[in-house]
């Protein structure tokens, strides 16, 4: 059977558009670090704060029971309708920030107490205290919210 050049190119010509296409394609194609989902040191998973939010402010009552009570502490604090990261770093200082990963939108709920940073478990990104990227993939920050601390009670703007 001959098989004419024509033929052998109409034949061989899908099969090899098919075997290129991985390579073609692939640098367009967005890429996650190497970690995955097992980012080294993820840190371990924040405790739970439950707040009301009202006159968009969140008001939060800390005691030496509150998960947020000691330095370098850190929590996810839930609201009606949200939540946020908060931590601790220093005396009368609390940092509050989205806790929805600017890579991919994962949501955000460990953190690293060796390194203070909050880690997002999708891809491996990290983000410092305040928000700013430490490891990507992700570029971005993480929105900061405004804090203060009086009287034993922290208020987080929302809105």
């Amino acid at each position: 059977m001959n098989v004419t050049r024509r033929e052998f190119f109409i034949k061989t010509i899908p099969g090899a558009t098919l075997l290129a296409l991985p390579i073609t394609l692939g640098p367009f194609l967005e890429s996650c670090n190497d970690q995955g989902t097992n980012p080294t040191n993820p840190g371990s998973t924040l405790q739970t704060i439950n707040a009301a939010l009202a006159n968009g402010s969140v008001v939060i009552n800390i005691d030496s029971s509150s998960p947020l009570a000691n330095t370098g502490a850190a929590a996810i604090v839930n609201y009606q309708s949200g939540s946020v990261l908060v931590d601790h770093p220093a005396s009368s200082t609390f940092n509050a920030i989205s806790p929805i990963c600017t890579h991919q939108g994962c949501g955000i709920n460990n953190f690293d107490s060796k390194t203070s940073q909050f880690v997002c478990l999708c891809h491996g990104s990290r983000f410092s205290v305040d928000g700013q990227v430490a490891q990507g993939p992700a570029s971005a920050g993480l929105h900061k919210y405004q804090t203060t601390f009086s009287n034993n009670q922290l208020t987080i703007k929302i809105v």
